[in-house]
C-alpha cells in the first residue's frame, strides 16, 4: 500500500484538521490543503474504505480511526515507513525493496500481517493481526562478526517502548535478541532479527526484523503487551509503532555516533542475568548470564565455575 509523500502528507493533514476541530466545511479543508472539494471528498471516500467513520452533511466530523499503523498516522516518523496490509515476511520485503533501490536507508516496511514471518535461527514468527512487525535497512560500519550488536539494539528499543506503556520490573532482555517476561514463567513478547548482506567481511546492508507481541499473544509460551500494562484499553498498535520506530532511530542514533559502551551498559541493566542454557550447534552448555562482552558476545559462567564467551547460538532461561 505505497502512496506518495505527498499524499500521505495530505490525508495526514485532513485528519489533523477533523481531530482539531470537532466539524469543519469541505471549503475550509479544500483552502487548507490546497485541493478541490471534490478532492476532499475522495480523501474521506478513500479512507471510509480503509475502516475510518465520518459524519458527512453540511461539514465533516471524525468519528472513528482504525488501530492501523498507517503512514499518516504517524507523524514525521510515517514519511520513512511504507504499510502493507499483508506480506510473507517484512524481512523479505524490504530487501527485495532495498536491492531494487526502492526502498532507502533507515525506511521500515510495516504489515498487517505476515503469512510467513521470520525468527532467529530459520524459526517462523506467529503473526496474528494487532501485534507489530517491521523491518528496517540499515548501513552500519561494523565488521560482520559484531551484527550481534544490532539484535542487542532492537530489544532495547523494543524494551523502552514497553516501559513508556507502564513501567514493569519483570521484563527483560535476553540476549542476543528478545525480550521476556519473567513471571511464573519466562513468556516472550518480542524478537529481533538481524540479517546482514554483503561479501567476505564486508557488511553492505542490514536488515533489522523486529517483532512484538502488542495485542495478541499466538502462543501458549508467549505474552502480549495488553496482558501485562496497568490498563490494557490504553495499548494502541498506532502508538506503540510510533514510538518503537523513534526509540529505534534513538538507539541506532547512538550506536552511530559511537556511544556503543553507553548502549551496552543500558541492555545490561535490563538484561536476564539468570540460569541459561546455551546451544551452539556444536555443544550446548548451562550457567549464569553474567554479562555482555564489548563485542556483543555473552559472558556465561558455567557450572564449573569458569566463563565462555558466546557468539552464536540459542539461549533458553530459567526463572
Amino acid at each position: 500500500m505505497a502512496r506518495g509523500i505527498n499524499y500521505n502528507y495530505k490525508i495526514r493533514r485532513f485528519l489533523e484538521i477533523l481531530r482539531e476541530n470537532e466539524y469543519e466545511t469541505g471549503e475550509n479543508i479544500a483552502k487548507d490543503l490546497g485541493i478541490s472539494r471534490a478532492a476532499v471528498s475522495k480523501f474521506a471516500k478513500y479512507l471510509k474504505n480503509l475502516g475510518y467513520s465520518f459524519e458527512i452533511k453540511k461539514r465533516y466530523k471524525l468519528l472513528e480511526s482504525p488501530d492501523i499503523p498507517f503512514p499518516w498516522e504517524l507523524g514525521n516518523m510515517g514519511e520513512k515507513v511504507i504499510f502493507f496490509y499483508e506480506v510473507d515476511s517484512t524481512q523479505n520485503v524490504a530487501r527485495e525493496l532495498f536491492i531494487k533501490r526502492k526502498l532507502k536507508e533507515n525506511f521500515w516496511v510495516i504489515a498487517l500481517r505476515q503469512t510467513s514471518g521470520k525468527g532467529r535461527l530459520g524459526r517462523r514468527w506467529e503473526s496474528p493481526e494487532g501485534n507489530f512487525y517491521g523491518s528496517c535497512v540499515i548501513r552500519p560500519e561494523i565488521p560482520i562478526k559484531e551484527v550481534i550488536k544490532i539484535s542487542l539494539l532492537g530489544g532495547l528499543a523494543v524494551f523502552k517502548t514497553i516501559q513508556s506503556f507502564s513501567p514493569i520490573y519483570d521484563v527483560k532482555i535476553k540476549w542476543p535478541n528478545d525480550v521476556f517476561v519473567i513471571r511464573r514463567e519466562p513468556k516472550k513478547i518480542s524478537g529481533t532479527i538481524a540479517e546482514a548482506f554483503g561479501e567476505a567481511e564486508k557488511i553492505d546492508f542490514v536488515v533489522v526484523g523486529i517483532g512484538v507481541n502488542v495485542k495478541v499473544s499466538p502462543l501458549d509460551i508467549s505474552i502480549s503487551l495488553k496482558d501485562i500494562v496497568n490498563n490494557p484499553s490504553s495499548v494502541f498498535l498506532v502508538e506503540f509503532t510510533k514510538k518503537l520506530i523513534g526509540y529505534f532511530a534513538e538507539v541506532y542514533g547512538d550506536f552511530c555516533e559511537g556511544k556503543w559502551l553507553k548502549l551496552k551498559t543500558e541492555i545490561e541493566n535490563n538484561l536476564w542475568r539468570g540460569k541459561v542454557k546455551v546451544d551452539t550447534g556444536r555443544k550446548s552448555f548451562s550457567g549464569i548470564c553474567y554479562g555482555i562482552a564489548e563485542d556483543g558476545s555473552m559472558i556465561v559462567q558455567k557450572e564449573d565455575g569458569s566463563f565462555e564467551m558466546v557468539y552464536y547460538g540459542d539461549t533458553l532461561i530459567y526463572s
